[in-house]
């Protein structure tokens, strides 16, 4: 990924702005989808958006790539923000050190809490 879009990431998400264009925080496509971090449902209508690519509930693209907004909403992306304090609540992120927005996808539907304890959560480019 270049240092452009690197910048444009970082510029655009995880702040709770209202505007696009952005590009998504997982894979930089242009134009996503605002979603909330925590569902409005659960309360998190004034909570952090992060932008994903995709629109809906759509899973893939027409060349078969994953779209992230999708993903989440279906309980296949995971969202965290691990600041090395929650480690008996996710050990997969035990022993971060700075605080950063970290995901995790997997190739089935699986409740945040139990994907806490997959491995393989990477932070935000």
């Amino acid at each position: 990924m270049s240092a452009d879009v690197m910048s444009r990431l970082s510029a655009h998400n995880m702040r709770g702005a209202d505007h696009l264009p952005g590009w998504c925080a997982v894979c930089g496509r242009p134009h996503p989808e605002r979603h909330h971090v925590v569902s409005r449902s659960l309360g998190g209508s004034s909570g952090p958006v992060v932008h994903l690519c995709g629109r809906g509930n759509a899973l893939f693209d027409a060349d078969g790539r994953l779209l992230h907004h999708g993903a989440a909403e279906c309980h296949r992306l995971h969202l965290w923000w691990a600041d090395g304090e929650d480690a008996d609540i996710a050990p997969a992120v035990r022993g971060w050190q700075s605080a950063f927005w970290a995901y995790l996808i997997t190739d089935f539907q699986i409740d945040t809490w139990d994907a806490l304890r997959l491995p393989g959560w990477r932070p935000f480019p």
